[in-house]
């Protein structure tokens, strides 16, 4: 039996086109920063989706999965907020949220077009998704914000 062993890392070529090195790529993510207060299970959602972000310079895809993820911690937080969340799905959450003052409606739009794509991704409707680090860091930066808001906003 051959073993066949996995190269090391390699930038994607993609990387090029907006950092220079992998050393840039720590610029992109300094500021997302989770504060006290998060529950710990969204921390660690939020830490691994910003290290997604910075090994997107290495695996492009990972920028898409690191929103993807970052919405898991949105999530979170939301059933934590929200009185008898329960088994609710997304979009009844973001609803209640934003009914309920918890949410802005910015955030509730910003949140219900992060779930349409997670749900595309999620149940085989989009087969192929890649965001650009470009479009990922602000969209991650935006669930990191909402988070903050959220834990830090008097319940």
């Amino acid at each position: 039996m051959t073993t066949q062993r996995l190269p090391f890392p390699v930038p994607d070529e993609r990387a090029h086109l907006f950092v220079d090195s992998y050393a840039d790529m720590h610029d992109l993510v300094e500021d997302l920063v989770v504060p006290d207060g998060v529950p710990e299970a969204a921390v660690t959602v939020l830490r691994t989706a910003r290290e997604l972000l910075r090994q997107s310079y290495y695996c492009y895809e990972f920028s898409t999965v690191a929103v993807m993820h970052s919405l898991i911690a949105v999530e979170i937080v939301l059933r934590d907020r929200i009185p008898d969340a329960g088994k609710k799905p997304l979009y009844q959450l973001i609803k209640q949220g934003a009914d309920d003052g918890i949410l802005t409606a910015r955030q509730a739009e910003y949140l219900d077009y992060g779930r349409q794509i997670r749900n595309g991704m999620a149940h085989g409707q989009t087969t192929h998704a890649v965001m650009p680090p470009a479009m990922a860091v602000p969209m991650v930066t935006t669930s990191f914000t909402i988070v903050t808001e959220l834990c830090t906003a008097p319940a």
